[in-house]
């Protein structure tokens, strides 16, 4: 059965979404969009959490429903692999602030979204709890939602050969709250999932942060590869 301490694999990673407090960009009187690379990301921001992907020049993913593969996460004594996980409600996404320089190739973001539901089909979670005394071995679904989401991020964009690259990504959230179920675990052990949240918004693990800002970066490179900067501003100040 899946041990209380065994909770906390869950909420970590959960957790990782949740990392201290975002830094907010610049504030002032400035309006946006100042540029027509800020105009363009905003419009391609738009069409991806719409669904209206087709019209743009470049392959991009509706955010409507995004799915990652296999997925495994270490913490402490615990292991855990997550597949068929779909990540829901990017399409109600909000720009809130929005900074690009195309002599820099920097751009800084802010973003609210209302509810994040994640959902993987299957669960593995292994290890012990209780100090080594029982053994943990537990499969199910996972379903959670994470509520009232305000991220930042300020990327640093660069050339690789003939391709654009994330040279840096520092990313920041912050959550009011989340809301998790695993099957096949007791009614208690999902309460102290949802009672351990408060606890665990504020953990900023550097180790779970990295792993999350390697998989968006490699997500992103992904799609930009075989344009160069001055092709990939082109296209967007184009849009």
């Amino acid at each position: 059965m899946f041990g209380v301490c065994s909770a906390e694999v869950v909420m970590t990673k959960l957790a990782s979404l949740a990392r201290a407090h975002p830094k907010p960009l610049p504030a002032g009187p400035v309006k946006w969009p100042r540029n027509r690379l800020e105009e363009g990301l905003l419009k391609i921001i738009h069409k991806c959490r719409d669904g209206d992907v087709d019209s743009l020049p470049i392959k991009l993913p509706a955010l409507r429903s995004l799915k990652l593969g296999p997925l495994h996460f270490d913490y402490d004594d615990y292991s855990m692999d997550l597949s068929e996980v779909k990540i829901k409600g990017l399409e109600n996404l909000s720009v809130e602030k929005l900074s690009a320089s195309p002599s820099q190739l920097t751009v800084s973001l802010q973003v609210y979204v209302p509810t994040l539901a994640i959902r993987a089909s299957r669960y593995h979670l292994q290890g012990t709890a209780f100090f080594g005394m029982v053994t943990i071995n537990d499969k199910g679904t996972l379903k959670a939602n994470i509520n009232n989401l305000n991220a930042t991020a300020e990327v640093q964009f660069g050339a690789d050969g003939s391709d654009t690259v994330i040279k840096r990504l520092n990313l920041d959230y912050l959550v009011d709250d989340v809301q998790a179920h695993l099957s096949g675990t007791s009614d208690i052990i999902n309460d102290v999932i949802n009672t351990m949240i408060s606890d665990m918004l504020n953990d900023s693990s550097s180790e779970l942060m990295e792993k999350t800002e390697d998989l968006i970066k490699d997500m992103i490179n992904d799609l930009l590869r075989g344009y160069t900067p001055e092709k990939l501003i082109n296209i967007i100040t184009s849009v």
